[in-house]
């Protein structure tokens, strides 16, 4: 009774695998199904944000200021990747995060330096922020 229960069963799965009577009567192909997904639209780019800013780099060092509105940074993050020199550049909070360099908060305004974006190169750590006001202290310490 129970090998007859089982042979059903796979018979069933292989039946529906090659003919897929049931995604053919609705109307719905599996490429319908892929192209009704691949519409969507990505989540708001502030809810990533959040969801990133739990987690601080593994290792963040300014190498030195660059200009007064430029850095060069040392970046290494496992999931982020690594920059041995990138260039941030300053310019105002978008949202409320937190600063990579000293864990301190960051609100929606404050000046900060974020990675530098060109045209269409993009850097995995784009949304991370250093505070403006922690580079001079941080330069001086490690100077010191």
């Amino acid at each position: 009774m129970t090998s007859q229960i089982g042979s059903d069963i796979v018979r069933h799965a292989l039946v529906d695998v090659l003919t897929p009577a049931s995604a053919t009567l609705t109307g719905k192909t599996y490429r319908g199904q892929l192209r009704q997904h691949s519409t969507r639209r990505p989540p708001p780019e502030n809810t990533f944000l959040q969801t990133e800013a739990e987690r601080p780099p593994l290792h963040v060092s300014v190498l030195e200021q660059l200009t007064p509105t430029t850095l060069s940074v040392y970046w290494s993050d496992p999931c982020l990747g690594r920059y041995a020199d990138q260039v941030w550049r300053i310019g105002l909070a978008p949202l409320d995060s937190f600063c990579v360099l000293t864990g301190r908060s960051i609100r929606r305004g404050e000046s900060v330096f974020r990675p530098r974006v060109r045209g269409s190169y993009s850097p995995a750590n784009r949304h991370r922020m250093i505070l403006a006001s922690a580079v001079s202290d941080y330069l001086r310490n490690r100077n010191a």
